[in-house]
């Protein structure tokens, strides 16, 4: 008997790019789930380490997400990450988040707490957005960087404490 995940997996080839195309689907994360998905994104990453893949991009759609109460995981897949590093550097393009919505960031402050992203995250409201921001180069840019907002969300923090 195989787990419900709560993440659906896609390798799409779309105008010669190869996409690994990740969608929530409303399934809560409980832990076993993420463990699961922690593996599969594991082996899923170790495929961009054969020569005949040159770059790759990551698609999260994650406007279905479920986000648990308990992150105590959050850092075993962060590690995973973490331990392909370098073939992500290499080979990952960019990143691009699909959520339409500010909750997000919640699970992208505490997930920084464990992985810097080597590559560029990009905010896409819906998949004409994603579309745009895949394909068109010249675009890009009108999309925001989610680390940017995050680095300036915890800035601002900074600035509004009082000094000690």
């Amino acid at each position: 008997m195989s787990i419900q995940s709560f993440i659906d997996f896609e390798p799409i080839i779309d105008r010669k790019k190869l996409i690994y195309r990740f969608t929530a689907n409303g399934q809560p994360m409980t832990e076993l789930r993420l463990v699961a998905f922690t593996q599969k994104i594991d082996t899923i990453i170790k495929t961009l380490y054969d020569e005949k893949i040159k770059k790759v991009y990551f698609i999260f759609n994650i406007e279905k997400l479920l986000i648990p109460s308990n992150f105590t995981l959050l850092s075993d897949f962060a590690l995973v990450f973490h331990n392909h590093h370098t073939v992500l550097k290499q080979k990952l393009e960019f990143t691009i988040v699909q959520n339409s919505t500010n909750v997000f960031l919640l699970f992208f402050r505490v997930f920084k707490q464990y992985y810097n992203p080597v590559k560029s995250l990009y905010l896409c409201l819906n998949d004409d957005q994603v579309f745009t921001c895949l394909h068109e180069e010249e675009s890009r840019h009108l999309f925001p960087n989610i680390i940017s907002l995050i680095e300036k969300e915890e800035e601002s923090t900074h600035e509004s404490m009082p000094d000690t």
